[in-house]
């Protein structure tokens, strides 16, 4: 990507980063939701061809944000329904394992979120856009302003950290499978930075 469309993202969407968070705490109540929506908005508004066309980046920016949270929420809500007209579907009288191992991988999985969320702020954040959204060394670096070989870094250390914090809470294994069959937003590449 181009120095000048990195300086314009910067300077007429970046920039507004704390105001999108004061806005997007009126439509979700978790940071990490929160977090999550700002980072999507970032990736849409970067991508688009000719940026320098936005008459109003701010605008444009709330825009997105709005609708990748409301969004969110009706997604969130059509689950809920969708598990309750699916009661049959769960498997409640059933005998075997499978509930056991539903559990035990639930376990897992909320052991990485909490690998991944223990990583420092610009780690995570590189991690998460390598690894859980696969964008290209290049593009990171391009968004966040950051050499090839940091990221390099970062995601090594990513991979190190999650991983050992996952021996400290008893769950040894690869790091790479835990997010298996999971939301795309905590997805794992297989075989990655091993």
């Amino acid at each position: 990507m181009s120095s000048d469309r990195h300086e314009w993202f910067l300077n007429q969407v970046f920039c507004h980063r704390q105001m999108l968070q004061q806005y997007l705490r009126k439509y979700l109540n978790s940071a990490e939701d929160i977090e999550d929506v700002i980072q999507d908005t970032y990736l849409r508004i970067y991508g688009i061809q000719d940026y320098a066309a936005v008459e109003s980046p701010k605008a444009l920016l709330i825009t997105i944000a709005h609708n990748l949270a409301v969004e969110l929420g009706r997604r969130r809500v059509s689950r809920a329904t969708d598990a309750v007209a699916d009661f049959d579907a769960l498997g409640v009288s059933s005998d075997g394992p499978q509930l056991e191992e539903q559990l035990d991988a639930r376990r897992r999985f909320e052991a990485f979120c909490s690998a991944v969320d223990s990583l420092p702020p610009i780690c995570r954040r590189v991690f998460v856009l390598r690894k859980v959204y696969k964008l290209s060394q290049a593009e990171i670096g391009a968004v966040l302003g950051i050499s090839q070989s940091t990221i390099e870094k970062h995601v090594a250390k990513g991979l190190v950290r999650c991983r050992d914090h996952l021996r400290d809470h008893g769950l040894s294994g690869d790091v790479a499978s835990m997010g298996e069959g999971r939301p795309a937003r905590r997805r794992r590449d297989e075989g990655d930075g091993r």
